[in-house]
């Protein structure tokens, strides 16, 4: 390639008539753009294969970064200003599920930290259950979640859904942990629930219908029956296909990211938030379900900006994309939180390329600080950091590796 100076210095013909001042501009112009386009996210993309390759060093790094949040006192609803008691509520709670799903699948792929994190997923359950955590959800509802599991219509669909799929990883790697009698109750309850709901869609909260929740929901279905053996083959069966009938868009096969619980009549527009969490969460019930959902945002949502790739909130074209609790902010139309969860689709369906380009920002974005054998995202705090090491050690359903001989 030849020189900057000597590109400066070209008599170039399309370039005939233009002052030399105005040529050099040019050209110096399309030099930093063509430099920014391709440095900066290569530079930040530099760990991705080993990250998409399960790099233990680098996992357990998160995972030691994590359990700083996890094993110190200060995870409190303080922590977050949402500016609603409820979402910051919601992020506490988010914080320990996604830490304690993370552990559950480093010790899939790394068993030998089952000694460090076995004891941090049992802490992170314990902490679910703790009032101060689950008020949110019992405030919303006007009951208590754990005490309501023999009524039906108090359905309570992300918090049991999303707490059942810890439990059902715990249980995976220790069959007889002591929360093992409540992991079958939830999943019983929840089996209930959805078979007395005539659209198949559990209310997060009291006339609220989330096809993302009741995808965790059917995952720890699925993840109940990997850890006991029992069949749930039918029920997930029927879900998966009403869900790919009135939850997937038609022309796009993204999830609407809600619908009326009672109808199943979308009442918002399919989205990337909604889609590449419910992908993760459908995988351990259905892996075909959680690979189409992702296809589907590859094609439809996908982008890059000087090559760092990230996920479009809304479709392309969408006028005025407002962001919300769901999307995390969004800038030119691509969101965090769709970003950030589409991670764990393009590791768990083997998409490197894509993995790479979505790595670039989530590292470059998170300001990743490492010390003394942990890391931190110093920009997501104990919820970003607890989202990232669920999404970069997640793995396809089908080759959890059960702890051997488990926790007795």
């Amino acid at each position: 390639y030849m020189s900057v100076r000597q590109l400066l210095n070209q008599d170039i013909p399309a370039f005939s008539g233009i002052s030399c001042w105005l040529k050099r501009s040019i050209i110096c112009i399309a030099v930093f753009i063509i430099v920014t386009s391709a440095l900066p996210w290569r530079w930040t993309s530099r760990h991705a294969k080993r990250w998409y390759n399960d790099d233990a060093k680098r996992q357990i790094a998160l995972a030691n970064g994590v359990s700083t949040w996890i094993e110190g006192p200060s995870l409190q609803h303080s922590n977050f200003n949402t500016g609603s008691d409820m979402f910051d509520g919601e992020w506490l709670f988010g914080s320990y599920v996604m830490a304690g799903i993370g552990y559950g699948q480093l010790i899939s792929l790394h068993p030998e930290q089952a000694s460090t994190a076995l004891p941090l997923m049992e802490q992170c359950i314990t902490r679910i259950l703790d009032d101060d955590v689950r008020i949110f959800d019992r405030e919303a509802w006007k009951n208590d979640p754990i005490e309501t599991l023999d009524k039906p219509d108090q359905h309570h669909a992300a918090y049991l859904g999303y707490l059942n799929v810890l439990l059902g990883l715990y249980r995976l790697h220790a069959p007889d942990n002591r929360y093992a009698k409540l992991h079958d109750r939830i999943t019983t309850a929840l089996i209930q629930r959805i078979e007395l709901s005539p659209m198949g869609i559990l209310q997060t909260y009291p006339e609220e219908g989330y096809p993302v929740d009741n995808c965790a929901v059917v995952g720890s279905i699925g993840l109940h029956a990997r850890a006991t053996g029992q069949n749930h083959d039918p029920l997930i069966a029927k879900w998966v296909a009403t869900c790919r009938k009135h939850y997937l868009c038609d022309e796009t096969g993204l999830l609407y990211q809600a619908v009326r619980h009672n109808t199943g009549i979308p009442v918002d527009r399919p989205r990337g938030s909604g889609t590449s969490l419910g992908g993760f969460f459908i995988n351990f019930a259905d892996s075909k379900l959680s690979a189409d959902m992702f296809t589907a945002m590859q094609t439809h949502l996908f982008g890059t900006v000087m090559g760092f790739g990230a996920m479009r909130e809304y479709l392309s074209g969408t006028l005025f994309p407002i962001g919300d609790i769901d999307s995390g902010p969004i800038l030119f139309g691509y969101g965090l939180s769709s970003t950030g969860f589409a991670l764990s689709g393009a590791k768990t369906h083997k998409d490197y390329k894509t993995f790479r380009r979505l790595f670039a920002t989530a590292w470059g974005a998170g300001a990743p600080l490492k010390k003394a054998g942990s890391l931190n995202f110093i920009t997501g705090a104990s919820l970003g950091d607890a989202i990232l090491f669920a999404m970069l050690t997640a793995h396809p359903a089908d080759e959890l590796r059960p702890l051997k001989g488990g926790l007795r």
